[in-house]
Formats: structure tokens, sequence, C-alpha cells
């Protein structure tokens, strides 16, 4: 697990999205694929009154089926992504 901001140097592709919100707090969950054909995922939580990430934590993997054994935090975005059709797409 990574914490910190992306370094926006690293070449990459989102190949997941979805948002919620609860109360004024909007969180988010995104996957990206690198050039090197690692994964990275953002877990991150917002102030969507002001449209600010609060808190954001990043995970990596060097395989798709590697970003189901993360330590993600407990929001429904997870376990949207944990349940959706993205591990029926593409092969590493």
């Amino acid at each position: 697990m990574l914490t910190g901001r992306i370094d926006q140097a690293d070449p990459m592709k989102q190949v997941y999205y979805n948002e919620g919100w609860s109360g004024p707090n909007k969180y988010t969950f995104e996957v990206y694929q690198l050039e090197n054909g690692r994964y990275r995922a953002l877990a991150r939580k917002w102030n969507g009154k002001i449209n600010k990430v609060q808190q954001e934590t990043q995970y990596l993997s060097d395989t798709r089926e590697g970003l189901k054994h993360q330590d993600y935090p407990r929001t429904r975005q997870v376990k949207i992504f944990l349940n959706s059709d993205f591990w029926e797409k593409g092969n590493d």
C-alpha cells in the first residue's frame, strides 16, 4: 500500500472508475493500468462542498488478479468494484 499523490509523469490509462456520495462527502475508486502493465488503484474521500480530496490511498498490483487481494477501505465503491465486470475484461 502506498500513500500520497500520484506521480503525474507515470503514463497510465484509466480502466475503472466509480463514485458515490454519503452526506457531504464524495468517495471515488479508480484503477489505472500503468505503461509497464502494473495496476494502480486509488481510493479517495472528498469534501463534496468544495470538491477537494481529504484522504487518498494508493495500491499497486503487478496483475489484475492481485487487485482483489488489497487491504482496501470498506466503502461502497470498493464493494461495487470487487463485484463488477472489471474482472471479466481483458487479460494481463
